[in-house]
């Protein structure tokens, strides 16, 4: 069974599209936006007929950046939003949680211009193999990390209508419109789909 970790942002929703997993699976850790993401994937899994699913663990306490309430640590931050090990974090709860129910692959959505280091070659790479190392042998892949999320959402042929469905604030349960989260929404969606809407 694959499993994609969907946030309800473009880059996974665009998987969700183009792959059509098994199940879509969105975690609540405790970041602030969390409401708009869970009501952004649970929408687009109902459009798509994707089955959904959700987990709460609350780990609030332990991030920091935009997405969570404490300021991220300016020598160790790549970005305003960082939050210490975030996607090794949702591998391991997605792991943890789908393990007993035959699970044999985790999906993210990571892109070619990911700022972050869990979301580059050398993490993903190194996740892959010790997520393999342990029991149930569980791939973990990335199949976006070497494209733009303009590239992907054009090589799916991802509809505008869900465009709006799609959620990518990283501070409020609705777009804020000036995080770094909703300001890389809108320009992605004026460069995939202009004026006319429609793919460029």
């Amino acid at each position: 069974m694959n499993v994609l970790l969907l946030s309800g942002g473009l880059d996974s929703s665009a998987l969700a599209v183009g792959i059509r997993p098994a199940l879509c699976l969105t975690i609540d850790y405790g970041q602030r936006a969390a409401a708009g993401e869970i009501a952004a994937s649970e929408a687009l899994c109902k459009e798509l007929e994707l089955q959904h699913r959700l987990i709460r663990v609350d780990l609030s306490h332990l991030g920091s950046g935009d997405m969570a309430t404490r300021s991220a640590s300016a020598s160790t931050s790549s970005a305003s939003e960082f939050w210490p090990f975030r996607n090794q974090m949702l591998i391991t709860l997605a792991g943890m949680f789908l393990l007993p129910e035959g699970i044999d692959e985790i999906i993210i959505g990571s892109v070619a211009k990911d700022r972050h280091a869990d979301g580059r070659g050398p993490f993903l790479r190194a996740i892959d193999r010790l997520m393999r190392l342990q029991e149930g042998n569980i791939r973990v892949s990335a199949p976006a990390a070497r494209i733009s999320t303009v590239d992907l959402l054009k090589n799916v042929n991802f509809p505008r209508e869900l465009a709006g469905i799609t959620f990518s604030c990283h501070v409020h349960k609705y777009a804020c419109g000036s995080c770094n989260g909703c300001r890389k929404h809108r320009t992605v969606i004026e460069d995939v789909y202009g004026e006319s809407g429609r793919l460029r």
